[in-house]
């Protein structure tokens, strides 16, 4: 029994250190978010320097859009830490079963589910969503200072292109990892005899 509790801790450490990322991750999102927002719309216009001035007027919509952007990223790191600290406690709680010899309830999950649930590529979809929100808010930045820079009103349409892009991405990320979570069957038969 005490190889059991010894074998996964290594895992349960990994599996702290990627809930502590995502804890940063997640306060790093808001407080930019915050700060952003506080700095940059926050701001009366006789106070404002010149490229804040402009931000405020030219690209209200693309600061505004990163600063959903990093929220959203920051739920989504939340998230992940959630499904991490879940999974953290189903395993932990499979190995104190094994260790005392108490037998696995059928509503519960047992070290081998856990660890399968852990080897996923599903487990860290909202990792990657959290991602690609950055990649958003990076695309958004980059807008709001161009038209900025340029003094150039732009729609508030085009501010929704990065987004709909990262969604886009996003599936086809869902559907791959998918597959590589559960292949076709045919798939798993040209395995076995090749």
């Amino acid at each position: 029994m005490a190889v059991v509790s010894g074998s996964t801790g290594p895992y349960l450490d990994y599996l702290d250190k990627e809930m502590t990322i995502q804890g940063i991750l997640s306060a790093f999102c808001v407080a930019v978010g915050a700060a952003a927002f506080d700095r940059i719309l926050g701001v009366k216009k006789a106070d404002a320097s010149g490229l804040v001035a402009n931000l405020q007027y030219f690209s209200a919509p693309f600061v505004l859009a990163a600063i959903i952007s990093l929220i959203t990223a920051a739920l989504f790191f939340y998230l992940q830490r959630s499904k991490l600290a879940w999974l953290h406690g189903q395993i932990s709680l499979a190995v104190a079963r094994d260790m005392q010899g108490i037998p696995t309830p059928s509503d519960a999950n047992s070290l081998e589910a856990g660890l399968s649930i852990g080897n996923s590529w599903a487990l860290w979809n909202c990792y990657k969503f959290g991602m690609s929100f950055l990649v958003v808010t990076a695309a958004e930045a980059a807008c709001a200072l161009y038209a900025a820079i340029l003094s150039w009103q732009i729609s508030w349409l085009i501010t929704i292109v990065p987004f709909l892009i990262a969604a886009v991405v996003d599936l086809i990320l869902l559907y791959v990892m998918n597959r590589r979570d559960n292949p076709l069957p045919e798939t798993t038969d040209l395995k076995r005899r090749g």
